[in-house]
């Protein structure tokens, strides 16, 4: 959401037209048609920016609307062009901040969420799902500071967001979480949001979180609270309609399926067909794509996966230590993987995690997948937050965290989901490159880094990036000279 943080004000010309008609349209739900007027924003602005450095309204307004064009070129598909154009709004607001004339904190945090979320659209969950958890943290110290109210309606927003990705890339136990918090939050500011210029945007984003709310209450037999979301999801997504926007209408759709499912649940049969056959009535692929996410059911919790593992392993030490993860850290709220424990003991407990991946592979993938990741979230969460173990510790972590990323990345390139397994690929030449000051004493070191590059360019070039991929090969090859 283009916000001027009081450095500037649309003018009335040209731009300030291409402007209003950007937003104009995303309100309407075409963000996808919105591009071109944001493009032209651009171009605008840096023409009047022209060689002066310090021309600070400009470039705010050139970060701000690449900020929006990423999320245009998202509806579009063109999602490696969105994450251009968010690269060049975080230059953006850096130097802003960096000149000390603007707060660039949520400006950050909003580009963080959003490359999140780009990143989910392409397949790359991993990186997702880290990059919302720190647009996450960073709008709960906002809320947590003196400017709290302004920031509290963005703040549920970033929480919808982070449910819809640890929906499908992370733990469901965290996604409702999350999703929860976000409907609670948004219910409670109801009265501020209504007289926002961005209500319908905050629309949304409510019925995606009861959407992820039914669905995971539902899933886990806790029905009333699923019948409580989805309530509030039709009801919101029934104003929404009125917009005349095909993507409300959709929404609309996917509310009534999912409340018909869930109301066959309880056993109110013919309420429960009634709200289907008005969904498939109204957009018969929208219905049917809902039906079959709830078909497919979620991916199993932290908890779940470690119960399955000691049944398909047997007991293990750290059983207990790894279930306190399913309970939030002092003084965190469990809607995000950093809020399981301290970065210190994040990397000792993914080490923990990381030692019952490769035993589990080969008799629950699943099971196996869900506990890798797990584990990747907390490694690289202590990395992140320069945990003082993976600052100077590097050679007793780094080499586990290499080969739980190479492990998991060829599960799931075996299993057929390629983009995840690029993803995990890239994290994993990152910590290779890591370990390179260990491999000339190491030489296991060194045939890990190997395999990780190795792996990597084998990917790439599938992909079809070769010049990339050569690059990972020659990087493999210098190691073992």
């Amino acid at each position: 959401m283009v916000d001027s943080g009081g450095l500037w004000t649309p003018p009335e010309d040209e731009l300030g037209e291409a402007l209003q008609t950007a937003q104009v349209l995303i309100e309407e739900g075409r963000a996808d048609e919105a591009g071109p007027y944001q493009q032209r924003v651009i171009e605008l602005a840096r023409e009047r920016a022209g060689d002066r450095p310090d021309h600070y309204e400009a470039k705010h307004l050139m970060a701000a609307t690449q900020y929006e064009l990423a999320g245009s070129l998202n509806a579009s598909g063109r999602h490696e062009e969105a994450l251009a154009a968010l690269h060049e709004a975080q230059l953006g607001y850096t130097e802003l901040s960096d000149s000390g004339v603007l707060d660039a904190t949520s400006f950050l945090a909003d580009v963080r969420a959003r490359r999140a979320m780009t990143q989910a659209h392409r397949g790359w969950g991993a990186t997702a799902v880290l990059e919302m958890d720190g647009a996450v943290i960073a709008y709960g110290q906002l809320v947590g500071g003196p400017d709290s109210l302004h920031h509290q309606p963005d703040f549920a927003r970033v929480l919808a967001m982070n449910a819809l990705i640890l929906r499908r890339y992370g733990d469901p136990d965290l996604a409702v979480a999350s999703a929860d918090a976000a409907v609670q939050l948004f219910l409670q500011l109801a009265g501020q949001i209504n007289e926002s210029a961005q209500s319908l945007s905050y629309a949304r984003y409510l019925c995606s979180a009861t959407a992820v709310s039914a669905d995971i209450h539902a899933a886990e037999s806790r029905l009333d609270l699923a019948l409580e979301a989805d309530e509030i999801g039709l009801s919101t997504a029934d104003t929404l309609a009125d917009s005349e926007s095909a993507t409300d209408l959709r929404t609309l759709v996917a509310a009534l399926a999912r409340k018909g499912r869930h109301l066959n649940q309880v056993g109110r049969v013919l309420e429960g067909e009634n709200c289907l056959r008005t969904a498939f009535a109204t957009d018969e692929e929208a219905a049917q794509r809902v039906v079959d996410e709830l078909d497919r059911g979620i991916p199993p919790s932290l908890r779940s996966a470690l119960e399955t593992a000691e049944i398909k392993l047997g007991p293990f030490e750290q059983y207990y230590r790894l279930l306190a993860l399913g309970e939030p850290a002092p003084g965190m709220t469990l809607a995000t993987v950093s809020g399981r424990t301290d970065p210190e003991s994040a990397c000792v407990r993914a080490t923990e995690l990381a030692e019952l991946v490769r035993p589990l592979l080969a008799h629950d993938a699943e099971t196996a997948l869900t506990l890798g990741l797990e584990a990747h979230y907390l490694f690289a969460i202590s990395s992140e937050r320069e945990s003082q173990r993976m600052r100077y510790e590097t050679s007793t972590y780094a080499p586990i965290w290499a080969r739980l990323l190479l492990d998991i990345s060829e599960a799931y390139h075996a299993a057929g989901q390629t983009e995840m397994a690029l993803d995990l690929a890239g994290w994993s030449a990152e910590v290779a490159t890591a370990l390179i000051p260990f491999t000339t004493s190491n030489n296991e070191v060194a045939d890990l880094a190997g395999s990780c590059y190795r792996h990597h360019g084998d990917l790439l070039a599938a992909k079809g990036d070769f010049l990339a991929s050569q690059h990972a090969h020659e990087a493999a090859a210098q190691l073992q000279t």
